[in-house]
């Protein structure tokens, strides 16, 4: 069954010591199952992996690998952006940020479960009954 993943959980697949039982049990879905992303997890990840550099808990060069690493795992990028409407709608409705929202339309659009770490994130994918469970 396809899935929607958000980048807190993608992140931990590269980041050894960030990964949970729960982020490894969703990357062995990607075994069988196809996972589907917003665009905006392009630029997030992008982000992520500058935000530990800049830290300087990701030594400078890694991140190309890491591109490379997750542009193999067949992420398939949604490119409908949903309205703004849309996205403040929910983000209000669940208390959300309009970025966690844009990842609930996402899995509210395709039907799918949605593999998330985040509290808010998981409370509304648990309310609308599109929470993944591994």
């Amino acid at each position: 069954m396809a899935f929607v993943v958000d980048c807190s959980v993608v992140a931990r697949w590269f980041l050894p010591d960030e990964a949970t039982r729960y982020s490894e049990a969703v990357l062995d879905r990607l075994e069988r199952d196809t996972a589907h992303v917003p665009a905006l997890w392009l630029s997030e990840f992008a982000n992520v992996m500058l935000k530990l550099e800049r830290q300087r808990l990701l030594k400078p060069g890694i991140a190309a690998g890491i591109f490379g690493r997750a542009e193999i795992l067949g992420l398939v990028v949604d490119r409908q952006t949903p309205a703004p409407a849309r996205l403040h709608d929910l983000a209000r409705q669940f208390s959300l940020s309009a970025y966690d929202a844009t990842y609930l339309e996402l899995a509210l659009r395709l039907g799918t479960p949605l593999a998330c770490i985040d509290g808010g994130l998981k409370q509304a994918a648990r309310r609308v009954g599109l929470l993944l469970a591994v």
